[in-house]
């Protein structure tokens, strides 16, 4: 075991999973927005005045300079009916019917031969996905069986992206079960508070902080105790010291939900763990004082905090994102009270998900996520590709998507931020939307199906595999069991790294 930054071990001292500095601080953070602000989208329907008058359509047509193009989605005039009260054959019928009314659309759209500024042409409803310039938007918004054309602009929601990445929405959909429902996730952080996200969410909370001299640090329970629990023991810290806004992005990540913003697992509960201390010395916040840095005491503390409670919820996971330090090799010896706790709540089928760090080191993982028990997770980018900022190593089990990250800070905002912190709650709200399938599932069967599946990344010569919810499922729907071929790429070739085998 190589060891690195051994003040920071020596005092069971962490700091958290994101992507730069000595403490909480983020990559590419935003600006706070607002829960509203989206693009306005600009639609045109058969309806509405043509392209020559005042209307949507000249509205569309002037947003376009010449020599550029825009990006819309047009409605075709064609009577779907929903493939599912179709039969089969019937259901190819239609699609081929659909598909040539599509390409008679595109014929008489663009030039003949151009393909490029075909985006999509959907297959179960009745449109297409066009990048056009002004001269192919007229023609567009001129056809006879073009009935609605609309700018295809962006709006804020929390992880749209990331959760298209990980197919977390293709469970979703028409399986209202499979959104955590009767789960719930731990967040052990810096404290949780989001008056829209996590509005009913929390069913249980606790703090555990520490007041200590030498650093100083001082305790974030109220009161400055040392220990609390109940339900707003674990609030969010305030958001006038550094870092504090971390655990709210976690949790919300993890099991977020509103009427238009969806975390991974969005109908779990959570439970929200404050195990963080302020700290009041510019040496140890990296010049930038106060700021929040966990303990390794503390840590136990929340984990054994949600142990306690194995019986009276369906603890599906706990979220770690902190850590710190270099390890090449399992470091259960080196921190034998964290692997303790961490081998109780894998027994008792709760998985322990932590923040792989974000050093960037090839053959490296940060503590406590090399606890060999522990889920260790990496980042990826929204492109399939390793993060740069992502430790990596055979240490590693699953990656998922941790940069550039919209979710909630306190108490009704939302901001980007990246790092592997980001990458752990799409983990460990994908073991809460897994369970909700089945009940019964183990840890070791749970983590084998999101392991074994999905899109792999190579980096160092080691590959990994960024999780896919959709394969995941239908691994554990087959009983799989564990990875048809083990001489497959994308195969883990690890599984004696965790104790469960």
């Amino acid at each position: 075991m190589k060891r690195i930054d051994a003040r920071n071990f020596s005092f069971a001292l962490t700091m958290l999973g994101l992507v730069v500095g000595f403490g909480p601080h983020s990559v590419g953070a935003d600006e706070l927005k607002p829960a509203s602000q989206e693009t306005p989208i600009i639609v045109y329907t058969r309806q509405a005045p043509g392209p020559d008058e005042d209307g949507p359509g000249r509205m569309l047509l002037e947003q376009v300079e010449e020599g550029k193009t825009v990006r819309v989605i047009a409605g075709v005039d064609f009577d779907m009916v929903a493939p599912h009260e179709l039969v089969a054959s019937d259901v190819g019928a239609q699609a081929r019917d659909l598909e040539a009314m599509q390409s008679a659309v595109i014929r008489r759209v663009f030039e003949a031969g151009e393909t490029q500024g075909v985006l999509w042409k959907f297959k179960d409803i009745p449109f297409l996905t066009l990048e056009v310039t002004r001269a192919e938007l007229r023609r567009l918004l001129l056809d006879p069986q073009v009935v609605t054309v609309q700018e295809d602009g962006v709006s804020q929601s929390m992880l749209k992206e990331s959760t298209d990445v990980i197919q977390v929405d293709k469970v979703w959909h028409g399986r209202p079960t499979l959104r955590g429902q009767g789960q719930v996730v731990a967040v052990l952080d810096t404290g949780t508070n989001h008056d829209v996200l996590l509005k009913g969410r929390v069913v249980a909370g606790a703090c555990f902080s520490t007041n200590y001299w030498y650093y100083p640090s001082e305790s974030l329970c109220s009161g400055r105790v040392r220990a609390q629990t109940g339900l707003s023991a674990g609030r969010n810290c305030a958001t006038t010291i550094s870092g504090c806004d971390h655990g709210t992005h976690v949790a919300t990540i993890a099991a977020g939900a509103s009427d238009s913003l969806q975390g991974v697992a969005p109908e779990a509960g959570v439970i929200r763990v404050q195990v963080f201390s302020k700290f009041t010395s510019t040496y140890w916040c990296g010049g930038r004082a106060p700021c929040v840095m966990s303990f390794g005491s503390d840590q136990i503390r929340g984990l054994e905090y949600v142990y306690s409670l194995r019986n009276t919820f369906d603890i599906a996971a706990v979220n770690m994102s902190l850590g710190g330090g270099y390890y090449a090799s399992a470091c259960d010896r080196a921190a034998p009270a964290i692997a303790s706790i961490i081998n109780r709540l894998t027994g008792a089928g709760i998985a322990v998900v932590i923040a792989a760090g974000n050093s960037g080191s090839d053959g490296y993982i940060s503590y406590p996520a090399c606890i060999q028990n522990a889920i260790a997770v990496g980042s990826s980018n929204k492109s399939d590709g390793l993060s740069r900022f992502s430790n990596h190593s055979t240490l590693i089990d699953l990656l998922a998507p941790g940069e550039g990250i919209t979710a909630g800070v306190p108490s009704r905002a939302y901001r980007s931020m990246s790092g592997t912190s980001m990458a752990a709650p799409h983990v460990a709200g994908a073991f809460a939307v897994l369970r909700s399938y089945d009940p019964n599932a183990s840890v070791a069967e749970i983590w084998t199906a999101l392991a074994c599946t999905g899109e792999p990344i190579v980096r160092g010569g080691v590959s990994r595999n960024r999780i896919d919810l959709r394969s995941a499922l239908e691994f554990l729907k087959n009983k799989m069991g564990s990875c048809a071929k083990k001489e497959d790429s994308s195969a883990p070739d690890w599984m004696p790294r965790h104790g469960w085998f």
